[in-house]
């Protein structure tokens, strides 16, 4: 005559049982048909085996004590504060400035017309082209800092036009439509332009390597078409064959006012 097993007995064998399947990581979450008379003692997969066989023993009528209360795991070590890592969406990056800080206070916006590719940084009211990527880059700049502007409102804000050497407050540098550098030569002549101080930015080195240097100028208003070439503080007329010899092009001479152009010596004209 079959004889159900002593309850130490079968309590011991799904012990080692259950340890085996721990042990594969498979779950045990199955119910047989013979324990279905109550839905609620279906086999849940909890932490603790212990718990497990005394589901499965009160199932088959057999009794095991009372079972050790289940842990509730602490999940407040997972939760994370995603304000803390959200970044800072005003999308503005530092840059050197120079003189008094204007409205933009150091701070500088970066804008790009959608399918152009030039990049401008908004400072203290006015754009500023940055002239390569690699420049781009070297001031710490990053693409996803690039806001789109309108081809209507950039157009609003006046170029910067006057910059200097990071480091080097002696001297001012006029830039010049075509991309060029003159070297500003006093406070007056600055001063006939309207220059401000707070008009000034600092660039880096490497922008200020890149810009070719503006030695060809002609004097704007009254309107003269005379070339000179500013060499070491002097002024040099270029006679129309000299330009043409030394192939000077339109975009590489640049307008001065009156004043200016006076404070420079008169040197030796190139005639040919």
């Amino acid at each position: 005559m079959f004889r159900l097993p002593a309850k130490k007995s079968i309590k011991s064998a799904l012990l080692s049982l259950l340890g085996l399947i721990f042990l594969s990581g498979t779950a045990l979450a199955d119910s047989t048909d013979s324990w279905q008379a109550d839905s609620a003692s279906k086999i849940a997969v909890s932490g603790d085996p212990n718990v497990m066989v005394c589901n499965v023993l009160g199932s088959l009528g057999i009794g095991c004590g009372t079972p050790a209360p289940v842990a509730t795991p602490n999940n407040a070590s997972n939760v994370s504060n995603d304000s803390s890592a959200s970044g800072n969406s005003n999308l503005t990056a530092t840059i050197y400035t120079a003189g008094k800080k204007s409205a933009g206070s150091g701070s500088v916006s970066l804008v790009r017309v959608p399918g152009q590719t030039e990049i401008y940084e908004i400072i203290g009211g006015k754009k500023h082209l940055i002239p390569t990527i690699d420049i781009f880059y070297n001031y710490g700049f990053k693409l996803e800092m690039i806001e789109d502007i309108t081809a209507r409102n950039l157009a609003k804000y006046p170029r910067v036009k006057l910059l200097m050497l990071a480091g080097n407050k002696n001297n001012t540098y006029y830039l010049t439509d075509g991309g060029m550098i003159r070297l500003i030569p006093d406070k007056n002549v600055s001063e006939s332009y309207g220059d401000r101080d707070e008009d000034i930015i600092e660039v880096s080195k490497k922008e200020f390597n890149f810009y070719p240097r503006n030695q060809f100028v002609f004097l704007e208003n009254p309107l003269n078409r005379d070339v000179f070439q500013i060499v070491n503080g002097a002024k040099r007329y270029l006679t129309p064959m000299a330009v043409r010899r030394m192939n000077v092009a339109d975009e590489q001479i640049a307008p001065v006012n009156q004043i200016e152009l006076t404070y420079y010596k008169t040197g030796k004209p190139i005639v040919y």
